[in-house]
């Protein structure tokens, strides 16, 4: 008996015990990175949405403080522009020195020790000064104020404009007489922010995080601190916040950026924060977690191994005893230990290699028998054969004897015959010819059966084979007055077959038509191509073929009378032998058939794969190879 560890494919990969602590690993490190990083993910969006609203109240409280400043300065401004000296000077064209020197008290006022005033002038309505205080110097720079907003109390600032590196912006406040308007109280001052004020904010909205004024047209931008800066551009939104870009020497940072309006005033505070800082925590966060992350995965790991190990151990015991039965070692048995499972799968496999020790040999003994039976089937087969062989050789001699003996009757060699002689003649060499035709069938039948049947396969005409097969079936077709049309093939269309036992074919499907067609009816053949094969369809009107003998119509030794007035001739092999030579030739025959509406036997061919093919003329009298 051959080795069955032969027949079974050899195992490819890493081995179970190895793979499963590896997948078990890596489905914990799928874990634990999933997690770490949904962690991370919701960290950094709860730590965005913090800072973006912590650097929003830090935007509003700015420009809240700023506003809330405005008031206090326009009462300093209004109790100066009501100042009886003030009003004074304003009225005459030379006031006295006195005067002057209460103003300049007065404007010297509006000046507190920490505010970042540094010039205040007195103007007469038509701008011509009257007197100032402050450092000469800021006085050089007298621009256009630009858009004016109107405070409380006629307090007026003006936008924010560049000078010299730095940002200044004007406070103007009107002074009015008994007549109108006479003059104006207006001081530059100059943006300029204590340290204090930046530790606060730092601390408020992170180290990051930088304060900007700006105008409220866009037209100016400054620092906290009073330095000028290009305007950024604006870069759309951020997981909705607005973003900028500032273009410096270094480079460009993009940076998002909350905004409010100072109230009573022409600017606007921005607080800003690179998009890099945002998640600059979470970041921290998940670089502190990722080294624990390691150290479980680690111990998680070595833990898995030790498991995976107790696991596959028995399983490697197992594996190694199912091997031993494959290459026939049936004592092969395991150890019943461990734990529930393996030990249950442990007894499983021992009683399952018993039954298999036992199963093989009653395999074996019944082996045996059918081999001896084999060849008892085989030595009788063989008898048969050469039984039926024998007998159709010792039957053909005198029947050939016969056919000999009713020529020489019928030429006259014996003397005169009668009419009556002649009928009963005839008769005998119908029956002659009839019992030979039985006597072949069996021939070929038995030598199919032995597989001693020769075919000469070879690329032939189809139409040419019809042909043939039609001359010889077109007696009886004519005789019976039956109609008969052939739908002739195309002359190249060829078959890969033997021409002899093709021809056979059809003959008897032809004449097995014929048999079963009433007068009157017709018989149809044509062909046709599917793929690679060849479909020849021999047609009948006849009364057709029951249903439930469809099956049986191709066994051995079959009749089935498909018309009660016809009687049974035959020993059943035409259309077993037509199949069984179809077959061999690497076709097939099938038929369909409806009871009152007739039989079609498709036959089918396989067509030449070859590029060399034969070509026969109908009549069969020459061959020629031609190039396919």
């Amino acid at each position: 008996m051959r080795d069955l560890a032969q027949d079974a494919p050899r195992a490819k990969g890493m081995s179970l015990e190895r793979k499963l602590p590896l997948m078990m690993t890596g489905v914990l490190l799928a874990i634990l990175g999933t997690g770490v990083l949904l962690a991370y993910r919701e960290i950094r969006h709860a730590s965005e949405v913090v800072t973006a609203n912590r650097l929003r109240d830090v935007s509003e409280g700015l420009a809240n403080t700023t506003g809330n400043s405005i008031p206090r300065v326009a009462t300093l401004f209004r109790d100066a522009a009501r100042d009886d000296a003030v009003i004074r000077a304003l009225s005459t064209e030379s006031p006295i020195r006195r005067d002057i020197a209460l103003i300049r008290a007065r404007l010297q006022s509006l000046s507190l020790p920490l505010d970042s005033g540094v010039l205040t002038e007195l103007r007469r309505a038509d701008g011509r000064m009257l007197t100032s205080v402050g450092d000469v110097e800021e006085r050089v720079d007298r621009p256009s104020n630009g858009a004016v907003v109107t405070g409380p109390d006629s307090l007026s600032f003006s936008s924010f404009y560049a000078s010299g590196g730095r940002v200044y912006y004007w406070a103007t406040r009107p002074v009015v007489g008994e007549r109108g308007r006479i003059g104006m109280i207006a001081q530059r001052r100059r943006l300029n922010s204590p340290a204090a004020n930046n530790k606060e904010i730092e601390r408020l909205g992170g180290k990051d995080a930088r304060v900007l004024f700006r105008n409220a047209d866009g037209s100016q931008w400054t620092t906290l601190s009073g330095v000028p800066l290009n305007a950024p551009v604006p870069r759309g939104r951020f997981r909705g916040m607005d973003t900028y870009e500032h273009v410096t020497h270094s480079g460009a940072q993009r940076v998002v950026a909350f905004e409010s309006p100072v109230q009573r005033s022409p600017w606007v505070v921005t607080v800003e924060l690179p998009i890099s800082s945002l998640s600059a925590g979470p970041r921290l966060l998940l670089n502190r977690f990722l080294p624990i992350t390691g150290v479980l995965l680690l111990v998680g790991a070595l833990l898995l191994w030790l498991v995976g190990r107790r696991i596959t151990r028995p399983l490697v015991r197992l594996t190694d005893a199912a091997e031993g039965i494959a290459r026939g070692d049936y004592t092969q048995h395991v150890d019943v230990r461990g734990d529930y499972e393996i030990a249950r799968l442990g007894a499983s496999f021992n009683h399952m290699a018993s039954e298999i020790s036992e199963a093989n040999k009653q395999l074996h003994e019944a082996a045996e028998a059918a081999s001896t039976a084999r060849e008892a089937a085989e030595a009788a087969n063989l008898a048969k054969s050469n039984f039926l062989a024998a007998m159709s050789h010792e039957l053909r001699t005198p029947l050939n004897a016969i056919a000999g003996y009713t020529d020489l009757l019928e030429l006259g060699l014996r003397g005169p015959l009668t009419e009556e002689q002649r009928s009963d003649i005839a008769r005998i060499k119908r029956s002659q010819k009839y019992l030979l035709g039985l006597i072949e069938e069996v021939l070929v039948f038995s030598q199919l059966d032995a597989q001693r049947l020769t075919f000469v396969i070879r690329d032939v005409s189809l139409d040419a084979i019809i042909c043939d097969a039609e001359s010889m079936v077109e007696p009886q077709v004519r005789a019976k007055g039956i109609s008969y049309r052939y739908e002739r093939c195309s002359p190249d269309l060829l078959v890969h077959a033997d021409r002899d036992k093709t021809q056979q074919i059809l003959i008897n499907l032809l004449v097995n038509a014929t048999k079963y067609t009433e007068p009157g009816g017709a018989v149809r053949i044509s062909c046709d191509t599917d793929g690679g094969r060849v479909l020849v369809q021999v047609t009948d009107t006849g009364v057709g073929i029951p249903e439930e003998n469809l099956g049986r119509i191709f066994d051995a030794f079959v009749q089935l009378d498909r018309s009660l007035s016809k009687p049974r001739e035959g020993v059943g092999l035409g259309l077993t032998i037509s199949r069984d030579l179809a077959r061999a030739m690497g076709g097939d025959l099938r038929v369909r058939s409806e009871m009152g509406n007739g039989s079609t036997f498709i036959l089918e061919l396989p067509r030449p794969t070859g590029v060399k093919v034969e070509s026969l003329s109908p009549s069969w009298d020459r061959e020629t190879a031609v190039a396919g």
